[in-house]
């Protein structure tokens, strides 16, 4: 764990922009455990236990319903722009809270805090939705991941305690624009991130009709196509409804289970943080795992387990370290589950999928602390834990042949990727691109002595040695031999002229073929990638034509270079 966490933190320190974003994420989470805590006291002071229901259910709502639309919207607008925007309003209506606050205009204050959530509730899945695209490899994207989940743990402690020390020595008011101040400083530091490459033109094509309500339609739809994804969410919505039941069997545990009493409550989620935040260091070391798919179900079936044995043994000590093992489950489900949502998801939809997928663990956890009072009153309090917690652990038995089969099919796109990144002109490429062109690889075997293509043919594909080796030929005359991890086929495709060589296999070969357009379309899409290709092609080009000068009699339109 040690030697990931070592590799993950310094793909952070050496992406300029995965450091803005991180750090953006740290501001906006900081502000937002600190939101959480100043409005709730707020309502209580001001309305009592009824204010503080309305304001739970003014926070869950409204951001709930909104999910959708805000998804749908980030896939068809520039992600980073939209996180200045929504940060830029959170500032302006938690500012506004906070005068009103002063004020004292409870009516107003309930009205910007809803809205001040509402532009909260679009931050984590636009940003999970900007973050492969601020990668090179799947491994930075899982360790990013680990290291946003370690960002979240702190945020989740400085943010309740600053809260606290500005209601103690201030007032709710003053809580508020502090609120503000962190929004405003995480959409600076958004502000700061290179432009990306721009959305798909298909994604923003749809003038007239209803396009956001078409939209949401297609996010429902990939998760009908993406059929691993849709396990991923699942299972997530069934932890969720535990999680949801967890905050109310937490004070069930501390009050009527064991004898930790009112401030056990305080004491287990102290646990459950502290349980996070290891974990979420440890959970670094799956950054390199092909297994993300096994791993997050385990980590799903240890946040049932312990509540089974809670249920069981009813000890002090055995709650605590229950909560401490659940809330590393929770970290191991965290970091897993949405770097499986990011690789499985294709880019153009991945926004509004998230986004779904917020407002239905939103929905889930609403469910579960409905659903607890229910179960205590039939099965007891010890019937309850074991109940609820045994939920996870059999879900995940179920399951477990699928996630099974993400785990294949993960360990195949890396072999793929792993191809792919040994070729100089591609290893530039952010994730959503390097695992778009994996999903469209094609393989083929060529035996020995037989020509790929030849001197003048068409060109249709992009080829990768994945074994054995090919010769490049300029009129029957050997100039390049090529390995595995080498490729050929990209002048013909970039130039749009026909084939400059002819390439032949020197022994039995096994070759990956990436269709024209597919290869096109990736290269030239991003500035670094299209840069190192153009030297590239201009590199051979040079080659080529000195060749010729020195052979006149040979071919004088500008060489063979490597197809």
């Amino acid at each position: 764990m040690p030697g990931a966490y070592r590799v993950a933190l310094a793909s952070v320190a050496r992406n300029r922009d995965l450091r803005l974003a991180q750090l953006s994420s740290l501001s906006a989470w900081t502000g937002e455990f600190l939101f959480l805590t100043a409005m709730t006291v707020y309502a209580f002071d001001t309305d009592g236990a009824v204010g503080v229901g309305v304001i739970g259910f003014l926070r869950v709502l409204p951001a709930t319903v909104a999910l959708p639309w805000l998804g749908a919207l980030a896939d068809r607008v520039d992600r980073r722009r939209l996180l200045v925007v929504t940060c830029g309003l959170r500032a302006v209506t938690a500012a506004g809270a906070g005068v009103a606050a002063a004020s004292g205009h409870p009516v107003v204050v309930y009205a910007l805090l809803t809205a001040s959530t509402v532009c909260h509730a679009a931050y984590r899945p636009v940003l999970g939705a900007l973050f492969p695209a601020l990668c090179t490899t799947p491994e930075d994207l899982a360790g990013v991941n680990a290291v946003r989940s370690v960002l979240d743990g702190v945020a989740a402690l400085v943010g309740p305690l600053a809260a606290a020390a500005l209601l103690a020595g201030a007032s709710a008011a003053a809580a508020f624009g502090v609120v503000a101040l962190l929004a405003g400083i995480a959409g600076v530091l958004v502000a700061g991130l290179r432009p990306g490459s721009p959305r798909p033109a298909a994604a923003g094509s749809r003038a007239g009709r209803t396009r956001v309500l078409v939209d949401v339609a297609e996010g429902l739809r990939e998760l009908r196509r993406s059929r691993r994804a849709a396990e991923v969410i699942v299972l997530g919505g069934v932890q969720c409804v535990v999680r949801g039941a967890l905050t109310v069997l937490a004070v069930v545990v501390a009050v009527d289970v064991t004898d930790l009493g009112r401030p056990g409550v305080g004491l287990l989620w102290g646990a459950f943080g502290v349980g996070g935040l290891v974990a979420a260091m440890a959970s670094i070391g799956a950054a390199g795992s092909s297994r993300l798919g096994t791993l997050f179900g385990v980590g799903v079936a240890l946040w049932g387990a312990p509540l089974v044995v809670v249920g069981l043994l009813t000890g002090s000590w055995v709650a605590v370290g229950a909560f401490l093992l659940v809330g590393a489950a929770n970290a191991l489900v965290d970091v897993t589950g949405f770097t499986l949502l990011q690789r499985l998801v294709p880019d153009e939809t991945l926004a509004r999928v998230l986004a779904l997928t917020e407002a239905v663990f939103a929905l889930a956890l609403a469910l579960g602390s409905l659903v607890v009072p229910l179960l205590v009153s039939a099965l007891g309090d010890a019937g309850a834990l074991a109940v609820t917690g045994g939920v996870l652990p059999v879900a995940v038995a179920a399951r477990w042949a699928a996630l099974r089969a993400i785990d294949a099919e993960i360990g195949v796109r890396k072999d793929r990727i792993v191809l792919l990144r040994r070729v100089r002109m591609l290893r530039l490429l952010p994730v959503p691109a390097i695992e778009s062109l994996a999903l469209r690889l094609r393989r083929s075997r060529v035996a020995a002595g037989t020509d790929v293509f030849r001197q003048g043919d068409p060109g249709d594909d992009f080829y990768v040695v994945a074994s054995g080796s090919v010769a490049v030929l300029d009129d029957g005359r050997e100039i390049r031999r090529l390995g595995p991890g080498e490729a050929f086929g990209e002048i013909a495709l970039l130039r749009a002229v026909p084939r400059t060589a002819t390439v032949r296999a020197l022994e039995d070969t096994e070759l990956a073929a990436l269709s024209g357009p597919d290869f096109v379309s990736a290269v030239t899409g991003f500035s670094a990638t299209s840069s190192t290709a153009e030297q590239l092609v201009r590199s051979y080009l040079t080659e080529d034509s000195q060749r010729h000068a020195v052979r006149p009699q040979a071919r004088p339109d500008g060489g063979p270079g490597s197809g």
